[in-house]
């Protein structure tokens, strides 16, 4: 006798790697972008979305005078939420319209950084779609210490997703750059999901180096043990940087594959130092014209 359906979809959402998408709003037109990409995520994956919408409430001002709070600030809080709650109610159709599960929420943030109010309420999720926006750099830079700050206290892997992304979903190719870091490791494990489902997956060392367990000509055969062992059709490839960043190798390799998935550690060497010289998470979070996704 075969089991109930309602035994079956249990079973089967047990069953699910990831059950909760955070979408990580910018308030700009690209995030129309990360709700399609994570909603398509979450079809795949029986998933549920939640929405962050982060709402940015002043600090009142004190009348230096009387000595007491401005008293207009109520009524600009009140504005706000009203705001706020009909950009909800629009986002809350978007998300009926794909036909997946999900709602939004709203995060108040007075008195506190706000993207940091959203890496904690990522934290009870299991991965966090962000888009990059394609405004202008102001709005960029801000995205990228949203983004930052996600992926260094939320304790969740990010996917970064380009504005305007027309590839297909799921992924037929991926891309992996693989660096012996834990950063690294983490990346990948997080990605597993995505990559099981594709038809092939490159592993890539750029500028390979021997390690304690490794001799320079036997880089990466762990990593494509590993992914095998998965039922991932992985396969190795290395590549010189030759005057490049490791990013821009990165890149240019996923554009020769015809990748449409880049899988990377996040800020291996540090916030502070990448933000100040550069770095490989620099690079492909402002160039990558596919999605990323990072861990830390």
């Amino acid at each position: 006798m075969s089991a109930p359906a309602s035994q079956t979809t249990a079973r089967h959402l047990a069953n699910s790697p990831w059950r909760e998408i955070a979408v990580a709003l910018t308030q700009t037109r690209s995030d129309a972008v990360a709700l399609e990409f994570a909603g398509a995520v979450a079809r795949q994956f029986d998933a549920r979305l939640e929405v962050l919408h982060l709402l940015m409430m002043p600090a009142p001002m004190i009348d230096p005078w009387a000595m007491i709070p401005d008293p207009s600030f109520p009524q600009i809080y009140e504005d706000l939420r009203d705001a706020a709650r009909a950009s909800a109610a629009t986002t809350r159709k978007s998300i009926a319209a794909m036909g997946v599960p999900g709602d939004v929420r709203v995060l108040e943030a007075l008195c506190v950084e706000p993207s940091s109010l959203a890496a904690s309420a990522a934290r009870y999720c299991d991965l966090v779609v962000l888009a990059r926006p394609e405004e202008g750099q102001a709005e960029v830079a801000v995205a990228h210490s949203y983004f930052a700050t996600l992926l260094h206290e939320s304790g969740r892997p990010v996917l970064v997703v380009p504005p305007n992304n027309l590839l297909p979903y799921p992924p037929n190719r991926a891309l992996v750059a693989w660096s012996d870091t834990a950063e690294s490791a983490r990346a990948l494990q997080a990605a597993l999901p995505l990559l099981e489902k594709c038809e092939r997956v490159d592993v890539l060392l750029v500028d390979p180096v021997a390690n304690l367990l490794e001799a320079r000509d036997d880089r990466g055969t762990g990593v494509l043990r590993h992914l095998r062992r998965h039922g991932v059709a992985a396969h190795l490839d290395t590549c010189k940087s030759r005057g490049r960043s490791v990013g821009e190798a990165i890149m240019e390799h996923a554009r020769h594959v015809s990748a449409g998935l880049i899988v990377a550690g996040g800020y291996g060497h540090g916030k502070v130092r990448e933000w100040v010289i550069g770095g490989t998470t620099r690079d492909l979070f402002f160039q990558a014209q596919v999605p990323v996704l990072f861990a830390h």
